[in-house]
């Protein structure tokens, strides 16, 4: 059991024990006799109790701010300070710390005003040990709901300098998917401050397409709590972009402190990027590996068996074979060096209008039997440049594989845009070949194409397919592309 000390004794700061159970705990009173009975009742009620005592308040103050206290118990009528006095001065640095009042000067006027200040506890003194088991049981319980606030209030504080400081959106939705609470972090990874997103739906920032699939795992894992989905999607900042997004999301409705769906996001936009950035150079690592291995044969064998024959027989048309081959090998190297130095990567996207990138399209490609017609024209984000490439590969490949005029046609679809010939089609089991190196059914192309086109769409994270057209002609469908709103004069 701990010993007490009183005000006359000069001892030393003594703090909590290594005994983690321990509670310390403060008596003033001006009464040297009462004081010696608190202290000791009070250490025969509580093993665990370590009493400190003073008989000075204005001492006790410095006791106070010296010591790790977990309770103060206080006399009223005492001569420098009273007890509400006392409590004043001990409230300007300690504003939790519990302080009960023990007075044997009793009022419905104390206890109120003692209450108004924010005394913890009020207890009369009274003749017999029994009023300190009393004084004990609310010293314990006032210290329980003590320590209870303090580790609260410590894990808030943690939870929010961890909130505050994560590059993570943290978010709470209700069953519409509005936000109740979304963390910091949604200012520098979304663009929107807390104020702005609070209340509003998650699903009205996203395209349709991506809020369809968000919208029907959000609401399968409403149904199941033991799902837990993880989605990518797009979703708009203030300027029209898009930042993508991956979510991780936990049906928490049934806890009784979030009530509700958290969903725990990153920006991983920079992170398709490469991964898309990846892919393609893993694709022109393939297709100058198959150009190298194979589309190199050819020529090189043409070449050299002509040579032979010249020997043989001295007729120049071996020579014009072999000259014929020497160029294609020209032009097969050329190609692998665009491959090489990345010519289809996506560097720089603006806004772009369909009608001026195909008519742009249109004048530097050699057209002649075909006429164009534009459907119609919507705005959206894309590399000119490529873009621009994309349709003047697709009005050679139209007109090079057509013996009489044709009409092509552009337009736009729900969530992309299409470019659509009248020419002889493409075989429904050849439409995934024609997108490949080198492939082409006419010997004196390259058939480097329609594999340009392919990896300028996926570089834009777009999606590209062939289909039959309505005249029998060829159909190419590039799809995810997210249009800018109209602007209506």
């Amino acid at each position: 059991m701990a010993t007490h000390t009183n005000g006359e004794v000069n001892s030393p700061v003594i703090s909590h024990s290594n005994d983690d159970t321990a509670i310390t705990v403060l008596v003033v009173d001006d009464d040297p006799d009462l004081l010696d009975l608190t202290a000791t009742f009070l250490e025969r009620e509580e093993d665990d109790f370590e009493v400190l005592s003073e008989s000075d308040p204005t001492a006790a103050i410095d006791r106070v701010n010296d010591t790790d206290l977990d309770a103060i118990v206080s006399d009223y009528d005492m001569p420098t300070l009273n007890g509400l006095e006392f409590l004043a001065a001990i409230r300007e640095d300690h504003d939790s710390i519990p302080f009960i009042l023990f007075t044997g000067k009793g009022s419905e006027e104390i206890a109120s005003e003692a209450i108004s200040k924010g005394v913890t506890d009020y207890l009369e003194k009274k003749t017999g040990p029994e009023q300190y088991s009393l004084l004990a049981n609310r010293i314990c319980n006032a210290v329980e709901q003590y320590h209870s606030a303090e580790a609260l209030k410590q894990s808030e504080e943690k939870f929010s300098k961890l909130v505050k400081n994560s590059t993570d959106v943290l978010g709470i939705v209700d069953q519409k998917g509005q936000f109740k609470y979304i963390s910091p972090a949604c200012e520098h990874t979304l663009g929107y401050n807390q104020s702005e997103l609070i209340g509003e739906c998650a699903f009205d920032y996203m395209p349709p397409d991506d809020r369809h699939e968000a919208m029907d795992e959000f609401f399968a894992a409403i149904e199941d709590p033991e799902k837990e989905p993880i989605i990518e999607f797009r979703f708009e900042d203030p300027d029209g972009g898009w930042t993508i997004v991956e979510a991780r999301g936990k049906n928490l409705f049934d806890d009784e402190f979030i009530n509700g769906f958290v969903v725990n996001a990153r920006d991983i936009t920079e992170l398709k990027k490469r991964e898309q950035e990846l892919k393609q150079q893993n694709e022109r690592l393939r297709n100058m590996r198959k150009v190298m291995s194979h589309d190199l044969q050819n020529p090189v064998g043409v070449a050299a068996d002509s040579l032979v024959l010249y020997r043989d027989s001295g007729e120049d048309k071996w020579l014009d074979k072999v000259e014929t081959a020497v160029s294609r090998i020209d032009e097969l190297l050329n190609k692998v060096t665009a491959l090489s130095t990345d010519q289809t990567n996506i560097t720089d996207t603006q806004t772009v209008e369909l009608r001026d990138i195909v008519s742009s399209a249109w004048e530097t490609v050699d057209t002649s039997g075909a006429q164009l017609h534009i459907q119609d024209s919507k705005a959206f984000e894309a590399d000119p440049s490529r873009l621009k490439q994309v349709f003047e590969n697709l009005l050679r490949n139209a007109v090079e594989h057509s013996d009489s005029e044709i009409l092509i046609e552009v337009g736009t679809t729900d969530d992309g845009l299409y470019f659509e010939d009248t020419g002889p089609g493409i075989p429904e089991d050849e439409r995934d070949e024609v997108f490949q190196s080198g492939y082409t059914t006419a010997p004196e192309k390259t058939g480097f194409g329609l594999n340009i086109v392919k990896e300028i769409v996926i570089g834009h994270g777009w999606e590209i397919t062939i289909r039959e057209g309505d005249e029998g002609g060829a159909r190419f469908e590039i799809d995810g592309i997210v249009f800018q709103p109209a602007v209506y004069n």
